[in-house]
């Protein structure tokens, strides 16, 4: 996870703080996440915790269904995969102030994309040169990555049709070969795309359908 910490300045820029109603003591203690009250299964979720006026030594915290850890940079939070919520109490000297529910969710599948490309036009030239699938996540607010770990490549031509497969997210030379020799207009096709997330689980990515300008 030594991407994700690197962002993690750029988390704190974006983050929501969520102010907890305090229960016992009269104080508010200030929790601040990077993505709208969401924990995602299977990763450290980073999470700053502060109460007004508590030195960060006399502050503590638990939830429910998982594990939170205190970091050099604040708080990082892992929850269980078998919950739909995850409640965080935190305590000032032991005793609790205030607690707040999170949602938990599962990490999304990404998109595949070459030379920066998800299905649609490309240069040939740019696909050969780029030489590798790589993945995307839209629209999300960590710079996760997932690892492509085989592919299969479909290419139509002189009415016959070939498959390659092979392993990792790089193109092989034979299927260099045929998108160099592709002529404009030709739909060229990456499927079976397989990918590990953060959390080493297996994805099945969507085929990415190219068309060679």
């Amino acid at each position: 996870m030594e991407q994700m910490k690197s962002h993690y300045l750029l988390f704190l820029m974006v983050m929501l703080s969520v102010s907890m109603s305090a229960q016992e003591n009269g104080r508010d203690a200030v929790v601040a996440l990077p993505e709208m009250n969401v924990l995602y299964i299977g990763i450290s979720n980073p999470v700053q915790i502060a109460v007004p006026g508590v030195t960060s030594d006399k502050v503590t915290a638990t939830i429910t269904n998982g594990s939170i850890n205190k970091t050099t940079n604040g708080w990082e939070i892992k929850p269980s995969t078998s919950t739909e919520s995850v409640i965080l109490t935190v305590l000032v000297n032991n005793q609790a102030v205030s607690e707040k529910t999170f949602r938990v969710k599962t990490l999304p599948v990404p998109h595949a994309v070459i030379a920066g490309v998800g299905n649609g036009a490309v240069s040939k030239d740019e696909v050969i040169k780029t030489g590798a699938i790589e993945t995307e996540l839209k629209d999300f607010l960590w710079d996760l990555k997932f690892e492509i770990k085989s592919f299969s490549f479909l290419y139509s031509g002189n009415g016959s049709n070939q498959e390659i497969s092979t392993t990792g997210n790089k193109l092989n030379e034979e299927m260099k070969s045929l998108i160099s020799s592709s002529q404009s207009g030709r739909t060229i096709i990456f499927k079976d795309i397989k990918a590990m997330a953060p959390d080493n689980t297996i994805h099945d990515i969507s085929p990415l359908i190219l068309t060679i300008n």
